[in-house]
């Protein structure tokens, strides 16, 4: 066999997973632009809510600067016992909107956020043009709520949604890993068919709250997203996802809490989406096996190895190029120290994908899954019971 083939085959996966990286992220900034048109509504916001709440006052700060002020915001607590209910009255000054806090209770059959968020849907009047879903530690920018709830005031899309972006605030290896491998997902293409939905920014129109039927479909289950992804293929409504609708989400908690925060995503997306689970795993495998392949071929003395090498942290660069240009586009510029960190994670694959490999085993076993203050046990996609319930975060 010549050199150069030995060189392709052992090389085949890095090259293949760097190439579809690369394209998918330009592919994203080629398309990327702010939105043009923005309507007027009545809209809902509907917050879950626990805890702390250590970033609930540059949210309110955020939402107060938006170009389409809210009607009012549910906010959705345990009970009054939570101290997220106590600082998000303390904070309804910063608001353009009335604020409600919802006393959800407790359930021992599904996740406490799927119970906080049927509690506030519960409390919809039928004047609602909009309903927004949203997380705590997004930062979005003005136009975010009008960029998210106009296709679905215009009757053009039944759900509206985004994806976070996280922001380079924090120093550390496990952060920017995550940075890195959060903003890789955000720029994958979203295929219509697959209606891939995000709860930390969901718009969803009134009139497919009956098809979407959420009081059943979150009554026993753990993801509030992927469970009402996948109710929206089945009821054939349509998902619009907006490449704009990338919001800046701080980095907040330890390395251990932000590796746990990974890890919990993708037993979720293990116990919903098998699938996919399976197939990242399949990727970064014969990824990381056909780069170390080729650095031994390359410590061998092999040229084209060296050269193929290369090529891979070249691709690694563009995906960081097209990164940095996308933030800017949405206003979110990296600082440089930030940049020039995840410059380093893109010139050596190995890292972020040996990190993936990592997180992905611990991620294997969903049995137990903990969530904030709340330990499941999960038995199946639609069987899952409260085994342990521990004290609020507190500041």
């Amino acid at each position: 066999m010549p050199p150069w083939a030995e060189v392709l085959i052992a090389g085949a996966g890095a090259l293949a997973c760097a190439l579809l990286w690369a394209a998918a992220a330009l592919l994203h900034l080629r398309r990327l632009r702010l939105p043009r048109r923005h309507r007027t509504g009545p809209v809902t916001l509907i917050l879950p809510l626990t805890g702390a709440a250590p970033g609930l006052e540059a949210l309110f700060a955020a939402l107060a600067a938006q170009t389409l002020a809210p009607r009012r915001l549910l906010v959705a607590v345990e009970s009054e016992e939570d101290p997220a209910a106590a600082r998000a009255r303390a904070l309804a000054p910063l608001l353009p909107c009335p604020l409600e806090v919802v006393l959800a209770g407790r359930s021992d059959r599904r996740a406490q956020k799927n119970t906080n968020l049927l509690a506030a849907l519960a409390r919809l009047d039928g004047r609602e043009g909009c309903v927004v879903l949203l997380d705590a530690d997004i930062r979005p920018q003005p136009w975010w709520l009008s960029a998210l709830a106009t296709p679905v005031l215009d009757g053009e899309a039944a759900l509206v949604t985004g994806y976070r972006w996280p922001l380079l605030d924090r120093a550390g290896p496990v952060p920017l890993l995550v940075a890195w491998l959060d903003r890789t997902i955000a720029l994958l293409p979203k295929l219509r068919r697959l209606r891939v939905v995000w709860g930390g920014s969901l718009a969803i129109a009134p009139r497919a709250l009956p098809a979407l039927d959420l009081p059943r479909l979150l009554d026993r289950t753990l993801s509030d997203d992927l469970s009402i992804g996948a109710r929206a293929a089945e009821a054939g409504l349509r998902v619009l996802t907006r490449r704009a609708l990338l919001l800046p989400t701080p980095t907040e908690g330890s390395a251990r809490a932000v590796f746990a925060f990974m890890r919990r995503q993708l037993q979720l997306i293990r116990l919903y989406r098998p699938g996919w689970w399976w197939g990242a795993a399949v990727a970064v495998h014969a990824a990381l096996a056909s780069w170390a392949w080729l650095a031994a071929l390359a410590i061998a003395g092999s040229a084209p190895a060296l050269a193929l090498l290369a090529a891979v942290s070249a691709c690694g660069a563009v995906r960081w190029r097209a990164m940095a240009a996308v933030g800017c586009r949405i206003g979110v510029a990296d600082p440089p120290g930030g940049r020039a960190a995840l410059l380093a994670l893109a010139l050596l694959p190995p890292l972020p994908e040996g990190f993936l490999c990592a997180l992905l085993w611990a991620s294997a076993r969903t049995r137990r899954i903990r969530w904030r203050h709340v330990e499941y046990e999960v038995r199946g996609p639609d069987d899952v019971r409260v085994a342990r319930r521990f004290a609020h975060a507190r500041a």
